[in-house]
């Protein structure tokens, strides 16, 4: 129970003339308080509703089931108090001071804690805030597992290495608010403008951010967060260099520009969305998914891409110099004028239906490693300039105006592969070759040392389909 003795010195604060004088008496009774017992003034289930303790000095208060509606507490000294289950409701804790506090069971409505020092609050496990104005505020350290905001103002509030585990963060206004290095297993973020929020090396697995109402400049940079889950987030200019996120599912989400060099995706889904113009560089894409998205002019330099699985999406004039992606499947997929060179597509498969839905035309694919590779694809004007493409299928792809010169085709196979004006300069036997339109002009058009021995090759192993002659192909 409350001592009649504090209460009353707090309800003689609300109505005095003169509050420097009682603010002293109050701060005075408290390091007394202080001294002797280790706690402050005792005010368990006291009725302090509507009274204005601006300034007050309530240091290691006890609040428990006190009834605070109304009660302001602006600029006042609240460290250390404990609070099991008090009641707030348009409470005002404008730039107080509640560091080190005791929470339990708090259920804060409309309430006021713009920059309120709210930092290494304990306890505070499944507390709700409620249509709380919380610019500013600094949580960080906190514990806030299963905590509950909903329809809140956390406009730069400072949450950093908060323990965030099962929280849900509806409605509310994040810009620029920091989580930094929390730890934010199940957290789930709905409906919330979070531009230039940052988690920046926060930690925790499935992580839900989804259907926000912004999402400019977030930032993920350096996150560790397995199984993430992003729906419908729209921004640009996102930061996520080095983030961890094997697993992730990314849905009808807009992120041009977005930065996920050295990122770890590997296992991820993408569906549905644009990173037109994204930073893939040296990330890791392993076994992961993509479905009806677009990468229009995105940069995968180096990136690491084995058994990835590509179907109708868009990479248009993509730089993928070095990309690695060995058993890959890509479906559909247009890559038209994209910059493979050097890459490892080993036993990958680029194939259409019809063929010319996979589009590669004036794609560079110069020193690439296409061994065993199936390729069905429009290839019109690509630079394949000494590709390694050993027993490799070409069946059904459109080469015309290709460049092939220096490539190693050694028992590759070409069924009904279009040839007109594509150069093979330095290419040499055995292939198989069977219905290839335009194929011989244009292997004697190349010229070259090796033209003469590849024409009679052709022309060898033609007669031998026919049956004209004997032997084996």
């Amino acid at each position: 129970m409350a001592d009649s003795h504090h209460v009353s010195l707090l309800e003689k604060l609300d109505t005095a003339d003169d509050r420097a004088h009682v603010l002293a008496d109050i701060a005075e009774l408290t390091a007394l308080l202080l001294k002797t017992t280790s706690r402050g003034l005792q005010l368990s289930e006291a009725n302090l509703a509507n009274l204005d303790l601006s300034e007050a000095d309530l240091t290691g208060a006890t609040l428990n089931r006190a009834v605070l509606h109304g009660t302001s507490f602006r600029r006042a000294k609240l460290d250390r108090v404990t609070m099991i289950c008090p009641g707030m409701e348009r409470t005002d804790l404008t730039d107080c001071s509640m560091r080190d506090a005791y929470v339990h069971a708090l259920a804060a409505q409309t309430c006021k804690m713009d920059r309120a020092d709210l930092s290494n609050i304990r306890d505070a496990t499944g507390s709700l805030f409620h249509g709380c104005s919380m610019r500013g505020a600094k949580l960080t350290d906190g514990h806030l597992a299963g905590a509950a905001f909903y329809q809140c103002d956390l406009d730069g509030a400072d949450l950093g290495a908060a323990n965030l585990q099962g929280a849900s963060i509806n409605e509310c206004i994040l810009r620029n608010a920091r989580l930094d290095a929390a730890q934010c297993d199940q957290l789930v973020v709905t409906k919330c403008d979070i531009s230039g929020l940052s988690l920046r090396g926060a930690a925790g697995q499935g992580v839900v951010l989804q259907r926000a109402t912004g999402a400019d400049n977030l930032e993920l940079s350096g996150a560790v967060l397995p199984l993430l889950r992003l729906n419908g987030i729209r921004g640009r200019e996102v930061a996520a260099r080095r983030l961890g996120a094997r697993g992730a599912d990314i849905s009808e989400c807009m992120l041009p520009g977005a930065d996920l060099s050295e990122s770890d995706l590997t296992g991820a889904r993408i569906r549905s969305s644009n990173l037109d113009g994204s930073r893939l560089r040296s990330a890791s894409l392993v076994s992961a998914s993509i479905g009806d998205s677009t990468f229009v002019e995105a940069d995968l330099t180096a990136a690491q891409a084995e058994n990835l699985h590509v179907v109708e999406s868009q990479f248009r004039g993509a730089r993928m110099r070095g990309f690695t992606a060995r058993c890959a499947t890509f479906r559909d997929v247009d890559l038209r004028a994209v910059d493979l060179s050097e890459s490892n597509l080993y036993r990958a498969m680029l194939t259409g239906d019809p063929p010319q839905g996979m589009c590669l035309a004036d794609a560079s694919l110069t020193g690439a490693i296409l061994v065993q590779a199936y390729v069905a694809a429009d290839l019109r004007g690509a630079d394949l300039r000494g590709v390694n493409a050993a027993y490799s299928r070409f069946s059904q792809s459109n080469v015309s105006r290709a460049d092939l010169s220096g490539a190693a085709l050694f028992q590759s196979t070409w069924v009904k592969v279009d040839c007109h004006d594509a150069k093979f300069d330095a290419v040499s036997p055995p292939f198989f070759v069977d219905r290839c339109p335009g194929l011989k002009a244009a292997v004697e058009a190349s010229g070259g040392p090796s033209t003469k021995a590849l024409s009679s090759y052709l022309t060898a192993f033609e007669g031998v389909l026919r049956g004209e002659t004997r032997g084996s192909t």
